[in-house]
């Protein structure tokens, strides 16, 4: 099965170059697709040295870039993450045998801090990711560690633009009528814990909390965007 990454930038160029290195050393070969999202510092310029594609999305928002960069991609599977993470050499090699079950249609793992400051905050919530998929709710996932088939999102049309806050659970709400999710509580992505540092650890969770609370009552998620974090 053929694998591409989608990568969304915007303003990345403290971090951009350690995420595509760490994908340019996987185990297994992928495609690396980034979509620049209106950069104005040097994202770009870095990401053409080391991707395979770089695409550009004038409008702003995660979601119109992850689906700049997914229809751009060629792989049968697309995996998800950000600028500022840095996956493990074998990311891709574990999820691949989970596929190899036609009926699961996505896999998520463990999103964890680059700073050991943050790692029991983003462990825990990593713990909560892993419950809530064991009890099918899988609402509470995060595109910075995932992988899912390119014909299931082509079926539910991508991400939805609208949505700028829990994109990725909204997108799995969208998708899980089609097969079966698996969380790989083993295989960790590391990010930068930025946003908790501009913001706090405590307003962030409430941003999210109640986000998966309207998506659950409602089936609709707030438009509004996550502040800016550079």
């Amino acid at each position: 099965m053929n694998v591409s990454v989608a990568v969304p930038a915007y303003n990345e160029e403290k971090f951009i170059a350690d995420c595509l290195m760490s994908l340019k050393k996987q185990t297994v070969p992928c495609e690396i697709v980034v979509c620049d999202n209106g950069s104005t510092d040097r994202t770009y310029q870095i990401a053409v040295k080391y991707a395979d594609k770089v695409v550009r999305e004038s409008k702003r928002g995660v979601a119109h870039a992850f689906n700049a960069a997914s229809r751009a991609a060629g792989g049968e599977l697309l995996a998800f993450t950000g600028a500022d993470c840095i996956v493990p050499g074998d990311w891709i090699e574990k999820f691949l045998p989970e596929f190899r079950d036609r009926r699961v249609i996505a896999c998520f793992g463990p999103v964890h801090s680059t700073k050991r400051k943050y790692w029991r905050t983003l462990k825990y919530y990593s713990i909560f990711h892993s419950v809530i998929t064991r009890l099918k709710i899988t609402w509470g996932i995060s595109d910075a560690n995932m992988m899912v088939r390119k014909s299931v999102l082509e079926k539910v049309g991508y991400f939805d633009p609208k949505v700028q806050i829990m994109e990725d659970s909204f997108l799995v709400r969208k998708i899980r009528r089609y097969g079966k999710f698996r969380f790989l509580r083993k295989n960790i992505v590391r990010t930068s814990p930025r946003r908790f540092e501009k913001e706090g650890i405590l307003r962030i969770f409430f941003k999210y909390f109640t986000s998966l609370i309207l998506i659950k009552v409602t089936g609709k998620a707030g438009c509004k965007r996550l502040t800016t974090v550079r």
